[in-house]
């Protein structure tokens, strides 16, 4: 169980970080920048200026994303305007198949997990969406998105610490990150012990699509657990989104198991 555990909350410090944020500012149609200036005067001249460019992006429209680490994919959807978030992973985890859906309607927050025969012993509901209590949440980033905060997924906070990025050609990038210096929760304390100096210098390379947009992030953590990189994608940028409460007959306020186990 402890292993499970610990495997969960290590998934979700990844998950957030590849997740786009949830801003206040509105959507755009589908295929434009939300910003009217020409892009030759705007553009940002250093490969830094514009993997960070590219990152501000996530919080000016709609998008689709596609995740995979640690042994699970999957698929969400962002609404920074609304301030909305989704995200359906699965696969095996510690050896245990994994289902985990999470929905964000800022304030509110839900969880669907699924470990099989595994969930009675963890007390964790079956077929059940978990409403989660925000009062309950002591360790933010070991719930996958941070409901509190208006960039609920830290995506940004993990690029506070991007230290050195290369340009490789119009469109691909290769960066350093000093998670030490990774601000808003996007990088938790027992991750970073584990990691030691390694922390310091992690490895990622980013893909940016035509309009300066983050098309896809790969981070590079086989030094740390060969099984623990990993790689998104973003697209769809502007298009609607469909992300909608659970239904109240199928939801049911979390027990105080799951805090125990994403509050590690």
């Amino acid at each position: 169980m402890i292993s499970t555990r610990l495997a969960v909350a290590s998934l979700a410090v990844f998950a957030s970080a590849a997740l786009g944020t949830a801003g206040c500012t509105s959507s755009t149609s589908p295929g434009t920048s939300a910003s009217s200036a020409p892009a030759s005067s705007a553009a940002p001249k250093s490969p830094t200026d514009t993997v960070l460019a590219a990152v501000k992006k996530l919080n000016e429209s709609s998008y689709r994303y596609t995740l995979a680490t640690g042994g699970l994919s999957g698929q969400g959807a962002v609404d920074p305007a609304g301030k909305k978030v989704s995200l359906s992973l699965a696969g095996k985890l510690s050896g245990v198949e994994v289902k985990w859906d999470m929905i964000l309607i800022s304030p509110d927050y839900w969880m669907k997990i699924d470990f099989g025969s595994q969930n009675a012993t963890l007390g964790i509901p079956s077929g059940k969406w978990l409403h989660i209590d925000q009062a309950k949440i002591k360790n933010a980033s070991g719930f996958g998105i941070d409901p509190s905060k208006t960039d609920p997924t830290r995506i940004s906070g993990l690029f506070d610490g991007m230290t050195d990025a290369k340009k490789v050609d119009d469109t691909h990038y290769t960066v350093t990150l000093d998670l030490t210096k990774a601000t808003g929760n996007s990088i938790d304390a027992a991750t970073l012990t584990k990691m030691g100096d390694k922390a310091k210098a992690v490895p990622a390379t980013v893909v940016l699509d035509s309009q300066g947009r983050l098309a896809q992030l790969t981070l590079d953590l086989s030094s740390v657990d060969p099984e623990a990189s990993l790689s998104s994608t973003y697209t769809d940028y502007g298009a609607p989104v469909d992300i909608k409460a659970p239904a109240a007959s199928d939801t049911v306020e979390a027990p105080d198991s799951v805090y125990r186990i994403f509050n590690g």
